[in-house]
């Protein structure tokens, strides 16, 4: 308990350095950081509340024993008979009603609505402020769960690449890696991507039913939850000798990638990452192909601050964790992304992805 109470600790201390009275938090990735678990979440209204001093929940009885096995607070149950709104004004009374409340943005928009009218705050903000640069720095026992989620996505990705031939479908293939990752011990496989041929312009294809064909480039991007935290891992396949246009491509790609890789360390901003990913791909006469930005924190979610992406001008710390993700995409063509997990060191950088990064071809 003592790491919890330690998140607790520090988000009370930046709750008064900000003057807010209670920060709400619903069953999510926030709520899991803050108390190491959250309930499955439903319509069922449960808030971990935190005033600057102490902290309760509102919890559905039926969740109580289990919820309370995992936290150290006073708890407020409710039965579906009754409704969460007398142990929601129970709470609320022991805490003090807020003139500034902070709602977990990730919360069901019907939780908020109730806390409102039950606590008429002068004004609500988010917990952005509060609990973001506390998630963004990870403890050495959080990267060493996000490494070994990303070891664990590495053997899926082999999976998946071994699964892929001409004849079977994006599907089969996404299967292949959803069942690597279960039989390692997943608790959740979060995506599973696989786009063939035309459909790997599309950054975010769904997986579907086409035949991979020869000729084909295939991007395979997938990620999974280990104890929480996520993995997230992008590689290319191509079916049969590629022709010198992609291999330009491939190329352009692995270059803004390992560019943009070098340059991480603490001191260098965001955006600073962003544009040497971008200009490598701009001078490659690529740049108006790559669509999307340069990478995302991974953490707790799959996609969390920092945002690796021009706008960004947050100064990179030793414990932040993002992926490096260029791009390429000719519409109606092929795409190529190759996509890492890295973490800032002290002296640098760290790639959690063991998985090589050259282009296999596959007969």
């Amino acid at each position: 308990m003592t790491q919890i109470n330690d998140r607790l600790a520090k988000m009370q201390s930046a709750m008064q350095g900000a003057g807010v009275d209670l920060a709400a938090i619903g069953p999510t990735a926030n709520m899991r950081y803050l108390l190491g678990f959250a309930p499955h979440p439903d319509e069922r209204l449960c808030l971990l509340l935190v005033n600057q001093r102490d902290a309760c929940m509102v919890v559905p009885g039926l969740n109580l024993e289990e919820i309370a096995a995992h936290a150290d607070v006073d708890f407020f149950p409710w039965a579906d008979a009754d409704g969460p709104q007398a142990a929601l004004r129970q709470a609320l009374v022991t805490l003090r009603a807020p003139r500034t409340l902070a709602v977990d943005g990730a919360m069901r928009a019907d939780f908020l609505l109730r806390l409102q009218a039950a606590a008429t705050p002068d004004r609500t903000t988010t917990v952005d402020a509060l609990l973001t640069p506390l998630r963004m720095r990870k403890s050495a026992a959080e990267i060493e769960t996000l490494a070994a989620a990303a070891s664990q996505a590495d053997r899926a990705m082999q999976a998946a690449v071994d699964a892929c031939r001409p004849g079977v479908t994006e599907a089969e293939v996404a299967w292949a890696a959803e069942v690597a990752f279960r039989q390692d011990g997943a608790e959740e496989v979060c995506f599973t991507l696989v786009a063939s041929g035309p459909n790997a312009a599309y950054p975010h294809h769904h997986s579907g039913e086409r035949r991979l064909q020869p000729g084909d480039a295939i991007v395979i991007d997938i990620g999974a939850s280990l104890a929480g935290y996520k993995s997230d891992i992008t590689r290319m396949v191509h079916l049969g000798q590629p022709s010198a246009e992609f291999l330009k491509v491939h190329a352009a790609v692995y270059q803004a990638h390992q560019r943009a890789m070098a340059a991480v360390r603490p001191g260098v901003t965001c955006e600073q990452i962003d544009r040497i990913a971008r200009g490598t791909l701009e001078a490659a006469g690529y740049g108006s192909f790559f669509t999307h930005r340069t990478g995302h924190g991974l953490g707790l979610e799959g996609h969390e601050p920092p945002w690796i992406m021009v706008g960004d001008a947050t100064v990179l710390q030793e414990g932040m964790v993002f992926s490096i993700e260029p791009g390429v995409y000719l519409v109606g063509r092929f795409g190529v992304r190759i996509e890492d997990i890295v973490v800032v060191t002290a002296s640098g950088v760290r790639n959690l992805a063991g998985f090589d990064h050259a282009l296999v071809v596959k007969a």
